[in-house]
């Protein structure tokens, strides 16, 4: 069996990967520093291959926009896990007959900067209940404005029809 042998990276002050800068070499380390200021100490195996920063491009790439325990994004999420998500409860309702979500509205920042801050006793509504969730078809409603804003349900139809059927044929 043949082992590869790799040859010893040079690595010297000043060298830059990413976001870090290499301020001194020390053996089987790199110490560096951040562009955001801190200083980080990497492996040397490590060094120009998986880390790039001292941890706050992940920070970063997490919290964006610094509202995931908000309403608002709670909203958000609910919106896109009803309409996308097989497995959610309510998937029947939205995603199950053709409700989606804007490929605009798939970002939280575009949802967030369309339609607001989610004012306190209040939700999401569709205007047209057949449509989908978009810029334009959207609002944030009261109770008393979502309930009179329902599509009809099959029941209430029924009862149009046959009206001991509302009540499952008993009297």
């Amino acid at each position: 069996m043949a082992y590869f042998i790799q040859p010893k990276l040079k690595i010297a002050p000043g060298d830059r990967y990413e976001r870090l800068v290499v301020t001194e070499v020390i053996p089987r380390h790199v110490k560096c520093l951040c562009d955001c200021g801190t200083e980080h100490t990497v492996h040397r195996s490590d060094w120009g291959k998986k880390v790039k920063s001292c941890g706050c491009l992940r920070r970063e790439s997490v919290t964006t926009h610094g509202m995931s325990d908000s309403p608002t994004y709670s909203t958000w999420e609910s919106m896109i896990q009803r309409c996308t998500n097989p497995r959610c409860k309510d998937y029947a309702d939205y995603g199950g007959r053709g409700i989606t979500v804007c490929q605009r509205w798939r970002t939280f920042e575009n949802f967030l900067a369309d339609m607001g801050v989610k004012p306190e006793g209040r939700s999401i509504d569709r205007i047209d209940n057949d449509g989908s969730y978009e810029p334009g078809n959207c609002r944030w409603a009261t109770l008393s404005e979502q309930n009179s804003n329902q599509r009809r349900q099959a029941r209430q139809v029924l009862s149009v029809i046959n009206p001991s059927a509302a009540d499952g044929g008993y009297r």
